[in-house]
């Protein structure tokens, strides 16, 4: 497992939110209809740049399935705050550890059991914040995913 490290600046974006577990096919469809409306409002070129955010909002194992909050964001400077179909927001950036994983369940759940190790190991300092996943491509098995861990 490898990573590299980017710096992610400060940013004004626009959001959609699901409230339900994480994983789930309102997730998905949510992904789906937020590229359409990504698309419609001609984000392209944002989208090139900085990819699709998923922001797992809360702990699962603190908080119950039916209450996690996760969203997913554009960074853009457009300014949508009467767009009904989005929320706007501001990212707090930082240092961040990035680890690139095929999009398959088999190599996500591998990815998530060798972190702890990981991270140990290489004495990694997290961040109080949500690990990002980060999406530059379409779905499919022989894509990629990226997972972004906030560290000092």
């Amino acid at each position: 497992m490898n990573c590299k490290i980017e710096i992610l600046s400060n940013m004004k974006m626009v959001y959609m939110r699901n409230i339900g577990p994480y994983g789930s096919k309102k997730n998905i469809e949510m992904m789906k209809h937020f590229k359409k409306w990504i698309n419609k409002h001609q984000l392209n070129d944002e989208l090139k740049k900085h990819g699709i955010y998923g922001v797992p909002q809360d702990d699962p194992a603190r908080t119950l399935p039916g209450k996690c909050r996760y969203d997913l964001m554009i960074m853009t400077n457009r300014d949508f705050s009467n767009n009904q179909m989005v929320q706007t927001g501001y990212f707090e950036g930082g240092k961040y550890a990035v680890f690139t994983v095929t999009h398959t369940t088999e190599k996500v759940n591998l990815f998530w059991c060798q972190l702890p190790d990981y991270i140990q190991n290489n004495q990694l300092n997290m961040r109080q914040a949500p690990i990002i996943e980060r999406y530059r491509e379409e779905e499919g098995e022989d894509k990629v995913c990226e997972f972004l861990l906030p560290i000092f």
